[in-house]
């Protein structure tokens, strides 16, 4: 006969579990409180500190020693609460409050700035928060909400509220003589109070508290003599006890159809709907052990994952979809023989497993979990590895439990289904191979400013341009994980990877030298839409020379150089042309003193054959041309020096001499060699030459060329005319006159 692995006996793994062990090799395995933070990541708080898990690796986060604010009214333990926005995650235990700041995971050393920050007041009694992150204080006879500017009056007395939760726009107090006290949100205004059960019944329940929501119902273990599981109905407005206990209730999680607590002697598992209770001592494990000690801690996370932590082996953890339950009755079991006597177990090579026991033989195929009995004709062929006892792990992983009336098989699932997508979250950074801490300065850049969890964007130096990034995937139930990335500015396309690691979660991507310039590095789950992924902003900073400063520099530098080269070759250029305009200016002062010289000359001859004139007056020069470009220059310069000065009125041989630095003998001894003239009458042709020009314009009176010629008087120039040319001045333009 073949019995099928049917679906229902998929069922009964809801309490028979097989729970793996999470290995923190480093850590404290005295786990007393957990809870999953917003970015998926998990936190345990141990004894002495909180243990950060990501999927791939554990971060240890020591308390800080003497940094915590006394909660007079809390006598209870590990109890976490996290507010502002995901960022401050509080421990409260035995009369003192700590808290971890998640933006740097770093304890608080200030907690009185923490509390001004948080607007909360100095003395409070006691800490709570709720599911909205808005904490809570108790101050005297006061509960206070500082966002909301509740004040809420407590009776005074001894009965002080123990804990509280919120549904909806309602505020649930709950004290320790379990009494509840319903109020509006946000007026607060009280509503009604309810009771769990008499005040008679104190005595069992009145020191602890837990309070977990589930929908419109509220659980609440109590412990006191003995310890109680309650149910608060919210619409109802009623109370119903759930169970009695001996064991010490530590911790409550409740899913959508079972409720766990945590007890010092394993686990109790609640079915919701038919209120059924069961008991579980010992924790089964993937490795074939029975986990005996006390369940210090519970939680159910998002994706039907149940953690586990205990007192001091660690923490574990199971998902209904990592392993098919498999249950076997066993139909020849003597009852004097014990369970681990009983029966043994064997691997074929096909994989499947044998179990023998007395009187019964079968084999249960691997994976497909079909128990088929086995022929005594048979039993004389198994090979393979055996193994007896009460447990026994297959190669291929399945795991097979011993117990009284049962066998209990645990096949591995090929795939755990998944109905969606997991953030990644940015774990660490490395730079230049170098792991970054929160504000710490390297080269004097502090590149971060907030853990690596927590932070947008990085600034690189253009010398910290060799970057790791890696990513791990807060995903648990999966044993590995596939990942996409891409750094926008470098790479082209996305990138998958499969995660590595100790559990199979974790990415690093690798960048070398990096240049300037900026990125933008995001990475998700293989497969995920795109903004389901976590991401990084990069900036790598230039050189200063490689800045838009230094290139404004250089244009700037450029734009100098070109400017002031221009200048000077405009300026060369000028001095050039002037030099040669100087020089043509003298070739021509040349050529017409060359001229004068010439006209010199002619005139003397035409004066020597004039009726009238002295032919004892000597010829100038002889001939123009014997004159020595030194004796021209000398004559362009005294000719220069009369023409300057032709209209200022007593420009006489001294004036000449002096302008021309020699004295009056030289100056007479070099004209008179050179022009066969004294200096007076080189000064007076100079000014008769530029009087008859004028005379030959007609455009000025006699009197006007007189004044402008530098003569004395009108008569005076008349006379030396007449002298020279032979006729009056007025006749001489008359002469011109008619010419034209």
């Amino acid at each position: 006969m073949v019995m099928s692995l049917l679906s229902a006996s998929y069922a009964m793994a809801q309490t028979d579990m097989l729970f793996s062990q999470v290995v923190n090799r480093n850590g404290n395995p005295n786990i007393r409180s957990i809870l999953r933070l917003d970015d998926g990541r998990m936190a345990f708080a141990t004894l002495d500190g909180v243990e950060l898990f990501n999927g791939s690796d554990f971060s240890s986060k020591a308390a800080v020693t003497g940094n915590a604010i006394r909660l007079s009214d809390y006598d209870g333990f590990h109890h976490l609460y996290l507010t502002g926005g995901g960022r401050f995650l509080w421990i409260k235990n035995n009369h003192e409050l700590k808290c971890l700041d998640l933006d740097r995971e770093l304890f608080a050393t200030d907690m009185n700035a923490l509390l001004a920050e948080n607007r909360l007041p100095d003395g409070f009694n006691d800490f709570f928060g709720d599911s909205e992150g808005r904490i809570w204080v108790t101050r005297q006879d006061t509960l206070l909400q500082p966002d909301l500017g509740i004040r809420i009056p407590l009776d005074s007395g001894i009965d002080r509220p123990i804990d509280l939760a919120t549904i909806d726009n309602r505020l649930y107090l709950f004290f320790k003589g379990g009494n509840l006290k319903a109020f509006h949100l946000p007026s607060g205004k009280f509503l009604y109070s309810s009771h769990a059960y008499p005040e008679s019944e104190d005595w069992k329940f009145g020191t602890t508290s837990l309070v977990v929501a589930a929908g419109k119902e509220l659980y609440q273990i109590k412990n006191g003599a003995i310890g109680g599981l309650f149910l608060f109905d919210t619409e109802k407005r009623q109370w119903k006890r759930i169970l009695e206990s001996a064991l010490r209730l530590n911790t409550l999680e409740v899913t959508d159809s079972s409720a766990f607590i945590s007890t010092n002697n394993g686990l109790l598992a609640i079915s919701i709907p038919s209120g059924d209770i069961r008991h579980i001592p010992m924790v089964r494990t993937h490795t074939g052990s029975l986990l005996a000690s006390e369940i210090s801690a519970i939680h159910a996370d998002p994706d039907n994952g149940l953690w586990l932590g205990t007192l001091n082996r660690g923490i574990f953890y199971h998902h209904p979809d990592a392993y098919r339950c498999l249950e076997i009755s066993k139909k020849g079991q003597t009852s004097y023989l014990p369970a681990h006597l009983s029966s043994a177990f064997s691997e074929n090579h096909d994989g499947s497993v044998s179990i023998s026991e007395p009187g019964n033989h079968m084999t249960v195929s691997i994976p497909g979990g079909t128990v088929s009995p086995l022929h005594t004709s048979e039993e004389s062929g198994l090979t393979g590895e055996y193994g007896s006892g009460a447990s026994f792990i297959s190669s291929a992983g399945a795991v097979f439990f011993n117990e009284n009336d049962r066998y209990l098989v645990f096949i591995p699932n090929d795939s755990i289904r998944q109905t969606t997508s997991t953030i990644p979250v940015i774990s660490e950074i490395l730079v230049n191979g170098e792991s970054i801490r929160p504000l710490c300065s390297y080269n004097g850049n502090t590149i971060l400013e907030k853990a690596a969890a927590k932070t947008p964007a990085i600034t690189l130096t253009p010398d910290q341009n060799f970057l790791t990034i890696v990513a791990a995937m807060p995903r648990y139930e999966t044993s590995s994980a596939k990942f996409d990335f891409i750094l926008e500015g470098i790479d082209r396309e996305w990138h998958t990877s499969d995660g590595d690691g100790h559990f199979g979660k974790r990415l690093p991507a690798y960048y070398t030298a990096l240049p300037p310039g900026e990125y933008m590095f995001k990475v998700k789950e293989s497969g995920a839409d795109e903004e389901m992924s976590a991401s990084l902003s990069v900036r790598v900073l230039p050189h200063w020379w490689q800045t838009g400063w230094a290139f404004s520099a250089y244009v700037l530098i450029f734009i100098t150089v070109v400017a002031t080269a221009m200048a000077i070759y405009a300026r060369h250029t000028k001095n050039k042309i002037a030099r040669e305009q100087r020089e043509k200016f003298l070739l021509t002062r040349i050529r017409n003193l060359i001229e004068e010289v010439d006209r010199y000359k002619v005139e003397s001859n035409d004066k020597r054959q004039v009726p009238g004139t002295s032919d004892d007056s000597p010829d100038p020069i002889s001939d123009g041309n014997q004159l020595s470009d030194a004796d021209k220059a000398f004559i362009a310069r005294a000719v220069e020096a009369v023409e300057k000065n032709l209209n200022t009125p007593g420009y006489s041989v001294a004036s000449l001499s002096h302008d021309l630095c020699m004295d009056r003998t030289g100056l007479y001894r070099k004209l008179t060699a050179l022009l066969d003239r004294s200096p007076s009458l080189f000064i007076r042709d100079i000014r008769l030459r530029y009087a008859a020009r004028l005379l030959e314009e007609g455009k000025l009176s006699i009197t006007e060329i007189s004044e402008l010629t530098g003569f004395s008087s009108t008569s005076y120039m008349s006379k030396c005319f007449q002298e020279r040319y032979g006729c009056r001045p007025s006749d001489y333009a008359e002469k011109n006159k008619g010419d034209m």
